[in-house]
């Protein structure tokens, strides 16, 4: 018998599509262990650059020169864009990877396997497309606003007071705050009725973007209800978990501070075993909790596509069947 899409249905398609008990916990756990591994290994190849500007910052005096730590913060940035590229570059890869596995799960009902390919590469056009429209509705905006109150208070510095600067950058910001009110529903609207297009991707598998408008046309109110219900209550259940992690890193961050204050080498105290370790049990915590989460969260669109109206995979497999 075929069963259609419904509320219900999408709601608990993460708990009811094929390894519900082994894979969400296999992959939290290596989504925590591939970013750690990534970025411990990025954080150690720029660790001289990020150690040489920790000291540029500190000679310069920023309190008592600000223009010299002005240029202290931003000249030994310019070292560390490289590695920061390099990073994000990696990200973009590595959450392709995860995404793809994930949906392959929901789509095909395959088991977790984690590499590159085909998939990874399609879900990585599909995941800047996405990107890209969330920049383009809500950073590019407020940017503009900020940008230009920034502009007018450097435009007029001479002569000003705080409190005549502080009026000018009031204005902007409560309507950078009141355009986030006006754009976040839209920004909604538009995630909502495209959230389906990395389930059709893996499906597909050709890139669809725009097409995933067709797969949630009249399943809006549903793959938003699924997507809420599972993704506030997972979010308030990590920051229990973060802020009773948390409580693993205060001794090594108290412990790194007051080292700091008595002139200790920064680079010796960072990737001593002291610090390393309870900051990668509290990192791993976290990532692992972001990992599950973000497959759960996943699945109601992913479940509207294999319902597709045009054609869904229950109902092509009971046609194949019958066949």
């Amino acid at each position: 018998m075929i069963r259609g899409f419904t509320f219900e249905r999408a709601l608990g398609w993460p708990f009811t599509a094929p390894h519900v008990a082994s894979f969400p916990w296999i992959f939290g756990l290596a989504y925590a262990l591939v970013f750690m591994a990534v970025f411990g290994a990025a954080a150690l190849l720029a660790a001289d650059d990020f150690v040489a500007w920790i000291a540029a910052l500190e000679a310069a005096d920023g309190s008592s020169n600000p223009q010299a730590g002005f240029d202290a913060f931003f000249g030994g940035l310019a070292g560390l864009i490289p590695w920061m590229a390099l990073s994000g570059l990696a990200s973009w890869m590595i959450l392709a990877m995860f995404e793809a596995a994930s949906q392959r799960r929901y789509i095909r009902g395959e088991a977790f396997s984690l590499g590159f390919g085909a998939d990874e590469a399609r879900m990585m056009v599909v995941g800047l497309l996405w990107g890209l429209i969330g920049f383009a509705l809500i950073a590019v905006p407020v940017l503009l606003i900020m940008w230009s109150a920034m502009a007018a208070v450097f435009a007029g510095a001479e002569g000003m007071t705080d409190a005549e600067a502080g009026e000018r950058i009031l204005g902007p910001m409560f309507g950078a705050m009141g355009l986030m009110l006006l754009i976040f529903p839209v920004y909604v609207f538009l995630a909502t009725r495209l959230a389906p297009c990395f389930g059709l991707t893996v499906r597909e598998r050709k890139i669809r973007f725009l097409d995933a408008w067709n797969v949630s046309r009249g399943r809006f109110w549903p793959i938003l209800g699924a997507y809420v219900i599972l993704a506030i209550p997972g979010s308030i259940l990590g920051q229990v978990i973060t802020s009773i992690a948390q409580m693993i890193i205060m001794p090594a961050s108290m412990d790194l501070v007051s080292a700091l204050d008595q002139g200790a080498d920064v680079r010796g105290l960072i990737f001593s075993p002291g610090f390393l370790v309870p900051v990668g049990a509290y990192v791993f915590i976290v990532l692992f909790v972001q990992g599950v989460l973000q497959h759960a969260v996943g699945g109601p669109a992913a479940f509207a596509v294999r319902h597709d109206p045009r054609g869904g995979i229950e109902e092509e497999n009971q046609l194949e069947a019958f066949n």
